[in-house]
């Protein structure tokens, strides 16, 4: 069966898309930008309040889009696999915890000195237990994702996969999170997985 890309989320320079449709923008700080959008689409996370930037920018964007996709808790959870991607790793927490050496080290802000905990965050919320990947590069591009992805495909383990690009530092921040899935049906957003159409998510 052919793979697709069945939804996709964006948030960068203000604004936030689904599918391709703008739905909010605001032209704020990363923080209230990010707050914002959990109030008005009713992020939830016992923990939210807690994580670093970089968890809370991905988990948000990632938690919308699953619930847009209604149908994707058909999935086993070892059926799912998260492949994501940035370029600076976890350097605004890492920067945010060097600071707090300078009188009591923060073990809250140690904790989340791994860009993968952010991985972490939306497997256990959603009780995902397939293979997980995170990789570092200078830019996002369509061979970064496509190759992981087939290959987990090819294994016949994973029969869907949540990745992206989740990057932040200081005001600096974009994030674009897709789905991959081989569905039985059409669904309303689906497009090929493609190394075409992965570029275009990143336009």
């Amino acid at each position: 069966m052919k793979k697709f890309i069945t939804g996709f989320c964006q948030l960068k320079n203000g604004k936030f898309f689904l599918n391709g449709k703008n739905l909010f923008e605001a032209d704020i700080p990363i923080d209230e930008f990010l707050q914002q959008i959990v109030t008005k689409f009713e992020v939830k996370h016992p923990r939210f309040g807690k994580m670093d930037r970089l968890s809370k920018l991905g988990y948000t964007c990632a938690d919308i889009l699953l619930q847009s996709l209604g149908n994707f808790k058909q999935h086993q959870p070892y059926e799912v696999s998260l492949v994501f991607a940035n370029s600076s790793s976890s350097l605004d927490t890492d920067f945010r915890f060097q600071k707090t050496l300078e009188s009591i080290a923060s073990p809250a802000l140690f904790v989340y000195t791994l860009p993968n905990i952010m991985l972490a965050e939306i497997c256990i919320k959603n009780g995902f237990k397939g293979e997980n990947l995170f990789l570092i590069s200078d830019v996002p591009e369509a061979n970064l994702f496509y190759e992981p992805i087939n290959q987990l495909f090819i294994q016949q383990t994973t029969k869907a996969c949540l990745a992206g690009w989740v990057e932040i530092l200081g005001e600096s921040y974009s994030c674009t999170i897709f789905t991959v899935e081989m569905p039985e049906y059409k669904k309303e957003y689906q497009i090929e997985f493609n190394y075409t159409n992965i570029n275009r998510l990143f336009e």
